[in-house]
């Protein structure tokens, strides 16, 4: 069945609950209620249940027979494993966007780092996690590769619940935007291995971060 704009309810249920694991009002390990989920809805189980297998195949949810489902929360290797893969995604990905961002991108990149400073100077970590986002998809757009930018997309898609914990963390906001420019600066430069290395060590120092939160947090 599908609404009025023509989106199926499944995948508005699915919209919904990622957008609730991503934002932390679900966080990792949180119990997940079908018959709310499908009387919020005014729906029957079966659209809820759709939504909450792709969710599952996302890596987002895990459903334990007999048992509930779950929003999955994952191990620290798997958390390390994730921050490796993602440090190499997008170090490709600002080594391209140094040798093809154009002109409209490049006033979207400064744009962009203007965000994430001014939410970084006001110590907003929601919005700086927002402004994060956007400067990174003005790198993605910029790179000219929509197959590695998937791939990097789905990794953040798995590890997001966890980073909004990260830029909670006392200064992580102000050195994240000191990363952020010295990146920006080798793109518009058009100096794509140090654009590579500045992000690689930008999301580096990300994965230690994470390391450091979750033996903080015992995610282990």
């Amino acid at each position: 069945m599908k609404t009025l704009d023509g989106t199926s309810l499944q995948e508005r249920i699915r919209v919904r609950v990622q957008h609730h694991i991503q934002s932390g009002q679900l966080p990792p390990g949180a119990a997940i209620d079908e018959k709310t989920l499908a009387a919020d809805f005014n729906a029957s189980r079966t659209p809820v249940r759709e939504a909450l297998l792709l969710l599952s195949a996302q890596g987002l949810v895990e459903i334990v027979p007999r048992a509930g489902i779950y929003v999955r929360k994952l191990r620290a290797t798997e958390l390390v494993a994730m921050m490796e893969a993602l440090e190499e995604l997008e170090g490709v990905l600002a080594r391209l966007a140094a040798r093809r961002i154009g002109a409209t991108q490049r006033e979207g990149l400064r744009s962009a780092l203007d965000g994430t400073r001014r939410a970084a100077e006001a110590n907003d970590p929601e919005a700086y996690q927002e402004a994060n986002a956007a400067l990174h998809d003005v790198i993605y757009r910029a790179s000219g590769n929509p197959f590695i930018v998937e791939q990097a997309q789905a990794v953040r898609l798995r590890i997001s619940a966890y980073r909004g914990m990260l830029f909670e963390k006392p200064g992580r906001l102000d050195a994240s935007q000191r990363e952020h420019v010295k990146v920006a600066e080798a793109i518009l430069a058009g100096d794509a291995e140090a654009a590579a290395r500045a992000m690689r060590e930008h999301i580096n120092v990300g994965g230690q971060a994470f390391a450091d939160l979750v033996l903080a947090n015992d995610l282990d």
